[in-house]
């Protein structure tokens, strides 16, 4: 296996990691609104510490995702697109 195909497949099992994370999230806020209650936890603090959990999934999401979700393609490079204002010889 090439390393450009390994490194996406590995990228794709953290995604579905991060995925399987946010269910089990959403599993735990459902029971904890059944007790709530009971508990005496404000739902300020509950939702406060959600807030942390999704934001550190989300970084660790746009880490491994990196800019782009296509998927490698082996092939010969476009040429490059430059701006005119590069392009132009100041002198």
């Amino acid at each position: 296996m090439n390393p450009l195909q390994l490194e996406w497949e590995i990228k794709l099992k953290l995604m579905n990691a991060i995925t399987r994370s946010q269910e089990a999230l959403a599993r735990m806020l459902e029971s904890t609104a059944d007790v709530s209650g009971a508990t005496g936890v404000p739902p300020e603090i509950l939702h406060e510490h959600v807030r942390v959990l999704t934001g550190m999934q989300g970084a660790l999401l746009r880490l491994v995702s990196g800019q782009s979700w296509r998927p490698p393609v082996k092939g010969e490079p476009g040429a490059p697109w430059l701006s005119g204002e590069v392009t132009r010889i100041k002198r």
